[in-house]
């Protein structure tokens, strides 16, 4: 009998444990819900109080074409947000998609200022007779562009303006050993390049593998073709294994006087 009532003592206790736990396991579980809403609400509440609008927008750099104020014009036309929801990265890329900019920098300072650090790009060609291009081969546009002058002119009858622009770089690139620069690039309607350089030597290139043709002069220049500077009109490296040169006029008479007066010395 005492130990039925001992039994029954133990299993009442149990249950009032168990109870106990389970009671203070959702207390908790209502404490930190409740904890973590307050944390959501302060937050958010926070967030919107820093969250100010933009009250200035500092756009610097050095600029020779772009315009501060067309800049800041841009800028305002992508401002979708407040002093944190603002989206620079959004911003960043809509600035480097003018033709004009060439790098982005964008930092917020507190309280509302946005801070618009600007790289102008640089016009490396002309495009014909009126228009410029940049290192990407997009068109530039200069309304005063009488210091460009000196810039090398690309012409072209097929193709983009960035095949051009890379065709040109890679070209002024491995002409470099030779001190040979690119004055004037072409391309005609079927594809064939031409291009001029400073001695005013022409360069006929043909349609395919330009590199390999260019590389090839380059061994032949150093080679000894370079003392001859003076006297090339053209190079013709349209040839498979080699290249054809075509002396200027003033040579071509030289030469025949030579051989005239060597006749008549001769003859006397």
């Amino acid at each position: 009998m005492n130990k039925q009532v001992t039994q029954g003592a133990n299993f009442k206790n149990a249950s009032k444990q168990r109870f106990s736990d389970s009671f203070s396991e959702k207390f908790l579980r209502l404490v930190m819900v409740l904890v973590f809403a307050a944390v959501i609400v302060g937050g958010d509440h926070i967030y919107k109080q820093i969250d100010t609008p933009l009250s200035r927008i500092v756009v610097g750099g050095e600029f020779k074409h772009l315009q501060k104020e067309e800049l800041a014009n841009l800028v305002n036309g992508q401002i979708d947000g407040g002093f944190l929801s603002m989206n620079l990265n959004q911003l960043r890329e809509q600035l480097q998609g003018h033709p004009w900019v060439h790098e982005v920098s964008i930092r917020r300072e507190w309280p509302s200022t946005l801070k618009v650090e600007v790289v102008e790009e640089v016009p490396i060609a002309r495009l014909g007779k009126q228009g410029f291009l940049n290192r990407l081969g997009d068109q530039l546009e200069i309304a005063d562009n009488s210091n460009l002058r000196s810039l090398p002119v690309l012409r072209a009858e097929f193709g983009s303006t960035q095949d051009m622009i890379q065709q040109y770089q890679l070209l002024a690139e491995l002409l470099i050993p030779t001190s040979l620069k690119l004055t004037e690039l072409q391309r005609d309607s079927v594809g064939a390049w031409q291009a001029a350089t400073d001695p005013g030597i022409r360069l006929i290139l043909g349609r395919d593998e330009i590199a390999e043709k260019i590389r090839r002069l380059v061994i032949v220049w150093q080679s000894g073709l370079s003392l001859q500077s003076d006297n090339i009109e053209t190079i013709d490296l349209r040839y498979p294994n080699g290249l054809a040169v075509s002396w200027r006029e003033s040579v071509l008479a030289d030469s025949k006087d030579q051989v005239l007066l060597k006749n008549v010395s001769n003859s006397a």
